[in-house]
């Protein structure tokens, strides 16, 4: 019997298994060929997450080697980088999300992001997303990124806004609608994370282990294939708002930590799951800008060899033959239409 394609999310957030769970229920991953001759799916799914953003680096790796996965999905590319550098077998193979449409908001008295300098940043965790995308140009405006902010933990989207407006941090990141509503109360717009990446900032991607790209390239090329499915069927909206908020209020259910459980769903309307930005084709854009920055702020010792850090070719395969598929013109031309509009 063929082995099945063992599949984990690298993180725990629920939002980070909302894809990987649309792609499972809507058969996306059996559909594209993850399943045996009896048509029961040829893969596991991991759960629970593998390592913390701020222990991505240090743990990733041996977690994948103990839990036998072939594929980690959401990864940081900075870790893949430094893993190869450290002599692991692993390989970016897609993208995962490729820009950030938040923005960084501030008190009224904050007008840029110079009036930064000894001021608390509220984020979801230390190593998360808005840390990174922020920490490179605190540096262009002349601070050190580590010492001169202060990085406040337990910021989520759910508790965010009430704590700038009672003065317990001094800015946010906030998704465009809600920082429309902040702004419009008085409130600095000091950041527009997409406006300063038109060309996109892939801030997490999958990998794979050689070892699966060498046994196993059909299935995980199958694999990424049901994940663009996923990635094109949760921005359809209105249309699979219902199901997409269903499966996130179920996932934070069975979820192991109290403050997943607790937040306010992510999927909060169509417009706020619209805006993910899951990359149409699944590859990561601008992904050695991403790895520059990285190098800039000290994350890496120095530009990796992106020859050989990503192994693409099965995703563009994978794209290829989805968008020959007369029965998915329709999904295509949709999102087509909305990645012209939104530019992601």
């Amino acid at each position: 019997m063929a082995k099945k394609l063992r599949i984990g999310p690298a993180c725990y957030h629920v939002l980070h298994l909302i894809p990987i769970q649309i792609a499972h229920e809507m058969n996306f991953f059996c559909d594209e060929g993850l399943r045996d001759e009896d048509g029961k799916p040829s893969y596991e799914i991991i759960r629970g997450g593998m390592a913390p953003f701020m222990f991505e680096k240090e743990t990733l790796a041996q977690r994948m080697k103990e839990l036998n996965i072939d594929i980690a999905m959401d990864v940081k590319p900075s870790t893949v980088a430094y893993l190869q550098k450290q002599g692991h077998d692993l390989y970016i193979v897609a993208g995962w999300r490729n820009n950030m449409p938040h923005h960084l908001v501030g008190q009224s008295d904050i007008k840029s992001i110079e009036d930064l300098k000894g001021k608390r940043i509220g984020v979801i965790d230390v190593e998360d997303i808005f840390v990174t995308v922020i920490r490179p140009w605190l540096k262009r405006a002349g601070m050190d990124p580590y010492k001169d902010v202060n990085w406040v933990r337990g910021n989520n989207p759910s508790n965010a806004a009430e704590r700038l407006k009672a003065g317990v941090v001094d800015a946010i990141f906030q998704d465009p609608s809600d920082a429309e509503v902040l702004c419009a109360e008085g409130f600095s717009d000091l950041f527009d994370v997409a406006a300063h990446y038109p060309n996109g900032r892939p801030d997490r991607v999958n990998v794979a282990t050689g070892k699966a790209l060498q046994e196993k390239p059909d299935m995980v090329k199958a694999c990424i294939k049901g994940m663009i499915r996923a990635y094109w069927y949760m921005r359809k909206q209105p249309e699979t708002f219902d199901q997409c908020l269903q499966v996130e209020r179920r996932l934070r259910m069975e979820s192991d930590d109290p403050d997943e459980q607790r937040r306010n769903p992510t999927c909060a309307s169509p417009v706020h799951v619209e805006h993910l930005p899951f990359p149409y084709n699944g590859m990561p854009t601008n992904l050695e800008g991403y790895l520059r920055e990285s190098v800039e702020v000290g994350v890496l010792d120095e530009p990796p060899d992106m020859e050989k850090l990503g192994q693409l070719k099965l995703v563009q395969q994978g794209f290829i033959e989805l968008e020959g598929r007369e029965d998915l013109k329709e999904d295509l031309k949709r999102i087509k239409s909305l990645v012209g509009r939104l530019g992601y």
